[in-house]
């Protein structure tokens, strides 16, 4: 097609996006792809990972690991995804930009928490039935140094924003011990009440919180003290800080509580259905809960936005993380040309006709079943980036 009727069709695209709101030179410039703030979730009882859309609230992908994922981590820049397969007695890494398994590797020994080292270098595992942790060259994946003992029965792991100090919850010791990673040696250990389980730290470094017995203990750094404890009852499990440092999660066997860093205090309990494993996203807003066989959403002060999002069996662990890319799996490289996003008549290329098209599905004039292939990420709905895309590739010549 001659270019003066591209640049026409390019003239006609630049005034119909303007119509959504966006100032009609956008059009000529690159695409700005912005990632999704996306939950993992294993699936324990499936040996899987699922993919959760926070915005959207649906699961967008499902990933096969090992046997018995129980927890997951990213690394500092989100484009990896780290899984421990307990029973497995494996390490899944995963690409975050296609969510794709890119090796499996032996590492822990009956894995129960993992956390990454802030400059992203190491991989710290607990050992649950080893008494030990476990530390993995992130680079090469392969152990670094001997097993580090611990307490009996090691659970929760977390440590601090500094990286200086690792704390690790020992269920039958009832102890959290405090590790200096650096030399791989334990500085001191912490009795707590019965069955320390999970570990959070603050992201001021001054601050760790142990759910354990019937309470949340918050640990001084500075000290490793218990300075306070706040009861919670009915068997405490799991522990999240949001990452503006203002709230403090936590769960029991039925309740979801909410902590004022502020003041220590509880602001509010609210009822949930075995709620275990939580997150929170990085805009500190929301939070994930892990309720039995779904995820369950709130604000930040703890109401319920979505009861259900259901996953695979038996979910356990979970991360949250604004990933450089889409929470849905994206398809692999093909050979030759690369199809024509936009194309709607399956033609393999996009006509002027497409792009009107496409545009009138973008104001809703019409569905997107009209226009499949510009609905890239496959969420039911053509947003203007998609649009821009269109263009973009047209006027690159796509399909010639």
């Amino acid at each position: 097609m001659p270019f003066d009727r591209w640049r026409a069709a390019f003239t006609a695209a630049q005034r119909a996006v303007a119509g959504l709101g966006l100032v009609a030179a956008a059009l000529s410039m690159p695409r700005v792809v912005v990632g999704d703030v996306c939950a993992y979730v294993t699936n324990s009882g499936s040996r899987s990972v699922s993919v959760i859309d926070v915005r959207k609230r649906r699961v967008r992908a499902t990933i096969v690991v090992g046997d018995t994922p129980r927890a997951v981590a990213f690394s500092p820049d989100a484009t990896r995804a780290y899984v421990v397969n307990g029973r497995a007695r494996t390490l899944s890494v995963i690409d975050t930009a296609t969510h794709r398994v890119t090796a499996t590797v032996a590492a822990g020994r009956d894995a129960r928490d993992l956390a990454v080292s802030p400059d992203g270098r190491r991989l710290y595992l607990t050992n649950g039935s080893f008494d030990s942790v476990s530390v993995i060259d992130a680079d090469t994946l392969t152990p670094v140094g001997d097993e580090i003992p611990v307490g009996n029965a090691p659970r929760g792991l977390a440590l601090t924003p500094a990286g200086d100090r690792a704390y690790v919850a020992s269920v039958i010791d009832d102890l959290v011990s405090v590790l200096d990673p650096e030399t791989r040696t334990v500085l001191a250990d912490i009795p707590l009440g019965r069955g320390p389980l999970d570990v959070a730290a603050h992201p001021d470094g001054k601050t760790v919180y142990v759910t354990n017995g019937n309470a949340l203990s918050m640990i001084d750094v500075r000290t490793n003290r218990v300075r306070r404890s706040l009861r919670l009852g009915n068997s405490p499990r799991n522990v999240a800080v949001a990452p503006n440092g203002a709230r403090v999660y936590a769960t029991n066997g039925d309740t979801l509580f909410v902590i004022e860093t502020a003041t220590d205090v509880i602001d509010s309990g609210r009822p949930f259905a075995s709620p275990r494993d939580l997150a929170v996203t990085p805009d500190s807003r929301q939070v994930c809960v892990v309720t039995g066989n779904v995820v369950a959403i709130t604000d930040a002060e703890g109401h319920v936005l979505d009861a259900g999002i259901g996953v695979e069996e038996t979910p356990a662990g979970m991360a949250i993380a604004a990933l450089p890319g889409p929470c849905w799996a994206t398809a692999e490289p093909t050979p030759g040309a690369p199809p024509c996003s936009g194309d709607c008549g399956g033609d393999g290329q996009t006509t002027i006709d497409d792009l009107v098209t496409l545009i009138g599905v973008a104001l809703g004039n019409g569905p997107v079943a009209a226009c499949a292939a510009g609905d890239l990420d496959g969420d039911a709905e053509i947003t203007v980036n998609e649009v821009v895309t269109a263009v973009t590739e047209a006027l690159a010549g796509c399909g010639n």
